[in-house]
């Protein structure tokens, strides 16, 4: 998975695979005093594995809140779309980091067998683990998917280059599939798998996440519900926001497989 942070000076009020990418965008209307990053993910989950500008990466003590690695980045957010690194005393357009997913060893079988079907919780996403369903997807053919997905990302406030950068770096591995489920985590969900602390806080942030997953056209049957949830406005994904707030827009995705 890969952070990226941007400064947007563009307020456009109809615009808002282990290894994911993510893009936050920082709409900031006026020069702000020094901003925090503070990323965290949990160790059993994913470590990181590429960070510009270079900052150090700080494994947590077993007294913390919880086991992980974090990253900080001091910067000065500027409206011309800039962010000046405290720490390199470099100017860059945007944060990145990328994480590797750690694999969960299977469980155990159960001596007895449940006496019902055990349902997945979804109440929390594990990016080591993580679940794709026909009932919270959208399925669409591969030469509809990436029209569909700029339209959902217009929606969720992604601008031009955003949508585009989105877009392009997963071409690759969404064309190795005819037809393709997909599902936006809402935003709560993700927040449990790579908590965020901006300081001083943004009066907004929105973190846009894409689970996908290649289908077979034999499975198609038993993806009703996505194909359902494909035909309907992709406003389902939108949640509100406000641009001429300060705020953070973060977009990323990961491949099931």
């Amino acid at each position: 998975m890969t952070i990226r942070v941007e400064l947007d000076e563009e307020m456009d009020a109809s615009s808002v695979s282990s290894n994911g990418r993510t893009s936050e965008i920082d709409q900031c209307p006026v020069p702000s005093p020094p901003l925090g990053w503070e990323d965290v993910i949990p160790r059993n989950a994913w470590n990181f594995s590429e960070i510009y500008p270079p900052t150090i990466v700080t494994n947590l003590a077993e007294n913390t809140k919880s086991l992980g690695q974090t990253i900080t980045w001091t910067v000065d957010a500027r409206p011309d779309g800039t962010l000046w690194d405290q720490g390199t005393k470099r100017e860059v357009t945007y944060l990145f980091w990328e994480a590797l997913t750690n694999p969960k060893l299977p469980l155990s079988p159960s001596i007895t067998q449940p006496s019902s079907p055990v349902k997945a919780p979804f109440s929390t996403f594990d990016p080591s683990s993580p679940i794709l369903l026909p009932s919270h997807s959208a399925l669409l053919p591969f030469d509809k998917v990436t029209g569909y997905i700029d339209d959902v990302l217009l929606a969720l406030g992604l601008h031009t280059e955003a949508r585009t950068s989105f877009i392009t770096y997963w071409l690759p591995n969404l064309s190795k599939h005819t037809f393709i489920a997909l599902r936006f985590l809402p935003q709560g969900e993700y927040e449990t798998a790579a908590p965020l602390t901006i300081t001083p806080a943004p009066e907004l942030t929105t973190r846009v996440f894409m689970l996908f997953m290649g289908i077979e056209q034999s499975q198609i049957a038993l993806w009703d519900e996505a194909v359902v949830m494909a035909s309907r406005d992709v406003t389902v994904w939108r949640e509100v926001h406000d641009k001429s707030l300060f705020r953070v827009l973060e977009w990323g995705g990961m491949e099931v497989k």
